[in-house]
């Protein structure tokens, strides 16, 4: 899954960024919107992913944050097709170059979009940085058309009914596949796919051009090749601690405890689907009451203070397995070392502190324990500076 999630986010790298994107486009785009686009327009239909589950821009993000651990060597099997590829969803569908003289690429999405026929292209424009550079030439091309035409990229398909020359139309119901070239005229090739039963090349019809533009698996492969993961690894290392947000709780001016009572009450009757009334509305409820085995321990430290850090030393003998150190920052340059330390120092995992552990137990010095009493949760506050 990693290899993949590289692929992916390789795949938004050259759609969202890799060089300035035709005016046409909107300019900056985000991660997720990139990713909401390509999948609305469907413009990697055509790429075979090896069968992994597709992915979500929280993943992509994932990875760049995860930097560090995920990048990995790359190699050409990352890429490699190892699943059965699927026909495209429609039976009917064309084939263009980009490298076709403008007025037959023009013909031919005019064709296209007049019998809602999906063209297919097999990779991005010579000299194009990104997707988006596409996208955007083909927008331009086709702006004064009042039928625009549905264009996608499929270097998978240019594969499977092999398409070398251009334009071609493909007949493909499962059953017989029928192929043309040099002909975009829907009607014409209709009566043809009509007159025959079995699969057949039906040759060409017209003019042909060689497809020229490199497979888009292909282009990314050598993106991906020119990349310098350890650069980047070593880029998303040292700035992930300036990113990331920290938490300067103030320091405990005196030993203090106080307790949060988490029973809610009831707003409205709580029904369910055959109508039985399963809580009345002020009914109070206390969810540590109907939990006798639950556990919480948290104890939240300045790892910058070595005297919060020798209190919690005190500590470490008494800790239950399910305890959990939670710390407020780590240096912004010595993070990860920090971090490191840290495990080795408290032989467990250290956990970073969120905004919501701060709001949910209203926390407001450090260091401090959070844990359960009688259906309380006590938030304990000590002074370390006595």
């Amino acid at each position: 899954m990693q290899c993949y999630r590289k692929f992916l986010w390789l795949v938004l790298v050259l759609v969202s960024g890799m060089a300035n994107a035709n005016q046409i486009v909107e300019k900056p785009i985000t991660t997720e919107k990139a990713l909401k686009m390509a999948e609305d327009k469907g413009w990697l239909d055509g790429l075979n992913l090896s069968g992994e589950n597709q992915s979500s821009s929280k993943d992509v993000e994932q990875f760049l944050t995860n930097a560090q651990a995920q990048i990995k060597d790359i190699t050409d099997d990352s890429l490699t097709v190892t699943t059965p590829l699927a026909k495209p969803t429609s039976v009917t569908f064309m084939f263009v170059s980009l490298s076709m003289p403008r007025a037959s690429l023009i013909d031919a999405f005019k064709n296209a979009a007049k019998s809602k026929t999906t063209v297919y292209i097999n990779g991005m424009f010579e000299n194009d940085k990104n997707i988006l550079d596409t996208m955007a030439r083909l927008q331009a091309m086709t702006q004064d058309m009042v039928l625009k035409p549905t264009v996608k990229f499929g270097p998978s398909w240019f594969k499977m009914y092999q398409i070398h020359r251009v334009p071609a139309l493909v007949y493909d119901n499962s059953k017989k596949q029928i192929k043309m070239m040099g002909m975009t005229q829907m009607p014409f090739f209709n009566e043809k796919v009509a007159s025959v039963t079995t699969s057949t090349d039906l040759g060409a019809y017209g003019a042909t051009f060689p497809v020229k533009e490199i497979s888009l698996i292909e282009q990314i492969k050598q993106r991906m090749s020119e990349l310098d993961w350890e650069a980047k690894k070593q880029a998303a290392t040292k700035n992930y601690w300036k990113k990331r947000p920290t938490f300067n709780l103030s320091l405990a001016a005196e030993n203090h405890t106080y307790y949060i009572d988490p029973t809610v009450t009831i707003q409205r009757d709580v029904v369910n689907r055959a109508g039985v009334v399963l809580a009345k509305a002020g009914t109070k409820f206390n969810p540590l009451a109907q939990m006798p085995g639950a556990y919480l321990g948290l104890y939240i430290v300045d790892p910058s203070d070595s005297l919060q850090l020798a209190w919690l030393d005190k500590h470490l003998n008494s800790f239950d397995y399910r305890d959990q150190i939670i710390v407020t920052r780590l240096d912004e340059v010595k993070g990860w070392d920090q971090l490191s330390d840290l495990r080795k120092r408290y032989k467990r995992d250290i956990f970073l502190l969120e905004k919501e552990l701060i709001t949910k137990f209203a926390l407001k010095s450090v260091p401090s324990v959070v844990c359960m009493e009688k259906n309380y949760i006590k938030v304990s506050e000590f002074n370390v500076r006595k």
